[in-house]
């Protein structure tokens, strides 16, 4: 397999996939147990909005437990996520993406780091 394919796994099939899903556990298994994490809110919905400072977190526990406190959110908001190009070169890569839901969809950008074949770092802002 190689790093790109890795990545596209990690963070569609098991990262992003698990989360729309709502199973939270399954998501950050797609984690390094130190991973870097920082997020800014891409859609608008619920109580959550958009800032100007990301949310960071270190650890795989703390984004299980920040992503699982949003699941009943995250199902009424009705969003998917989607990758739409992906590129790689070694452990670094960087894809763009977007949020789908009730009256069309959002871009966001993300850059990653892997390690020991999970992702490591993980910065999330919106386009």
């Amino acid at each position: 397999m190689t790093d790109h394919d890795l990545a596209y796994a990690l963070l569609q099939l098991t990262y992003y996939d698990s989360i729309d899903r709502g199973d939270m556990a399954s998501a950050v298994a797609a984690l390094h147990e130190d991973i870097e994490w920082s997020h800014v809110q891409v859609w608008e919905h619920h109580d959550y909005r958009r800032r100007d400072q990301p949310t960071r977190l270190n650890g795989r526990q703390e984004v299980e437990t920040f992503l699982s406190e949003r699941i009943g959110k995250l199902r009424e908001a009705g969003i998917r996520h989607r990758i739409r190009h992906l590129v790689c070169e070694g452990s670094k890569g960087a894809f763009l993406a977007a949020v789908e839901g009730p009256g069309g969809e959002v871009p966001f950008f993300v850059w990653f780091e892997l390690r020991d074949g999970k992702v490591a770092r993980y910065l999330l802002r919106p386009c």
